[in-house]
């Protein structure tokens, strides 16, 4: 799918350009520090630099997107300048005061690109769809392997590390964001960071984490037990794994984002847990492992076949323990469905 042009027939301007590393990312397939993709109703180039001109060649060899060398900004803009275009779309939250001085001082009127962009990159193409079960599969395997690991004295920073290596030998090309490993007490803060704890027997477990694929992100958090632990946490595990399912069972397209967390919320408020749900159910997930829409009390975007998002209730109880379980769903006609394939009952190691 040409995505250029998908995003530019939705902006009133005469040219796109497009700087930032993600949304770059999002319309070439091709990832490198520096470029810029120019778009008009003609052509689309990708200007980068020398470090990255012959692999940018062989990537865009045969697709719809030219690729020429371009050493600084300026260089990039004075070719938009010789092409007399007027009205150039840049996405203003990406867009710095200085850059668009720059854009100014040539006599360009800036319009925003940014809403083009978030609808377009919400709902997913099959190609996408693809790179994103890949991704997945690359991180719950990664996952099974590490459970077989795990060992008492094995610190936060230990585990993490060793997910992000089995994950890149599943085949992932990068992880999707900071791993989070968290032990005992610790996993009562959401997005722990993992340090020198040491496993001990007793202890809960949350690992949250995810890797990449073709540039496409996973995003999973699963919560189990290092050795018998008490029963409440076996209670409270019951708990959310219900709130989980109920939003998976019956999120579909139509309903707003905030309909779709209210569904995991009032399960968790049946148990008198609602209170220690203290973050969103969901976000959507693509090239950013956060991106449009929202799962959550604030969310009124309409949810849409095609989109991909996060399903993770959570409830956290401080100096205690949090369990949080969550998938990353795509949305067809009949409903969420689950990328990932792993038993989500509770496991006791």
């Amino acid at each position: 799918m040409d995505f250029t042009k998908k995003v530019f027939r939705e902006v009133d301007a005469d040219a796109m350009l497009t700087e930032s590393p993600d949304l770059r990312l999002y319309l070439t397939g091709y990832p490198s520090s520096f470029g810029f993709v120019y778009t008009d109703g003609q052509e689309s180039i990708l200007f980068t630099d020398p470090r990255y001109a012959e692999s940018a060649k062989a990537a865009m060899k045969g697709l719809f997107i030219g690729v020429e060398i371009a050493r600084s900004a300026d260089a990039v803009l004075d070719y938009i300048k010789s092409k007399k275009v007027k009205k150039l779309a840049v996405p203003f939250e990406r867009t710095t005061v200085l850059q668009m001085r720059a854009l100014k001082k040539r006599g360009l009127k800036p319009v925003d690109s940014m809403p083009a962009f978030i609808s377009a990159m919400e709902r997913k193409s099959e190609w996408e769809l693809s790179l994103i079960g890949r991704a997945c599969s690359c991180a719950e395997e990664g996952y099974a392997r590490v459970l077989g690991q795990l060992k008492e004295g094995m610190t936060e920073n230990e585990a993490a590390a060793l997910l992000e290596y089995e994950m890149r030998r599943c085949g992932a090309q990068d992880r999707s964001f900071e791993t989070i490993a968290a032990f005992g007490a610790n996993t009562s803060v959401p997005h722990h960071h993992p340090g020198e704890t040491r496993l001990k027997k007793g202890m809960p477990v949350l690992l949250d984490f995810g890797c990449k694929v073709g540039g496409y992100c996973s995003d999973i958090t699963r919560t189990f037990l290092f050795g018998k632990g008490d029963g409440a946490f076996a209670q409270v595990y019951e708990a959310v794994l219900a709130a989980h399912n109920e939003a998976l069972e019956r999120i579909r397209a139509g309903m707003s984002g905030k309909q779709a967390d209210e569904l995991a919320r009032s399960v968790l408020r049946g148990r008198g847990l609602d209170k220690f749900f203290t973050h969103s159910l969901g976000h959507g997930i693509g090239v950013n492992i956060h991106e449009s829409p929202t799962l959550g009390p604030a969310g009124e975007r309409q949810l849409q076949e095609g989109m991909v998002f996060s399903v993770e209730p959570g409830v956290y109880f401080e100096g205690r323990f949090g369990i949080r379980i969550e998938d990353t769903v795509h949305l067809t006609s009949r409903g969420a469905e689950s990328f990932m394939r792993s038993d989500k009952k509770l496991t006791v190691l």
